[in-house]
């Protein structure tokens, strides 16, 4: 699956649940920030790079994927939102696992993006976002075929959970 298809059935889901929850998406950009944001941190937890305190290993390769989808689709719900969406078709990964100090610089570096994207809404600041999202999925392992069939999975739930009252 190619990026902008990702960012069409993003918008697809979208508009369900605006029109759903009667709400512009120009009105809860902040809301979005903060989720994904939220979906990040949760991320973190999972991978546990940061834990030097703790000697348990992070989550199932599962879980995590399924973490990272979760902040995914507020990603490309905020490109939606400013109308902006990376230029590109093909992503590549392209990189083997990085280490726990790697990961950590990583995660760091992706909540630097969002805070000045909300101070700076433009296609520079949120491209720099989306590169340093799509660079962590890499550096947790992960191929783009993983990412997108584990969009695709959880795109179908989002789905069934707003049908069923979520």
């Amino acid at each position: 699956m190619d990026l902008q298809m990702l960012f069409k059935r993003q918008q697809e889901l979208d508009s369900y649940i605006e029109e759903k929850r009667q709400v512009k998406p120009e009105d809860v950009f902040e809301e979005k920030l903060l989720a994904f944001s939220v979906e990040a941190g949760e991320l973190a937890n999972e991978v546990r790079s940061f834990k030097f305190w703790s000697s348990r290993g992070p989550s199932d390769d599962r879980v995590i994927l399924e973490e990272y989808v979760d902040g995914l689709h507020f990603l490309l719900s905020i490109g939606n939102t400013l109308a902006l969406s990376p230029e590109v078709d093909e992503v590549d990964l392209g990189q083997e696992k990085a280490d726990k100090k790697e990961q950590t610089a990583a995660f760091l570096e992706l909540f630097a993006a969002v805070s000045l994207l909300r101070i700076e809404p433009s296609a520079e600041t949120y491209g720099a976002l989306f590169s340093a999202y799509l660079n962590l999925a890499g550096q947790l392992g992960y191929s783009w075929e993983d990412v997108t069939l584990a969009y695709q999975a959880k795109n179908e739930e989002n789905y069934s959970r707003q049908e069923n009252g979520y």
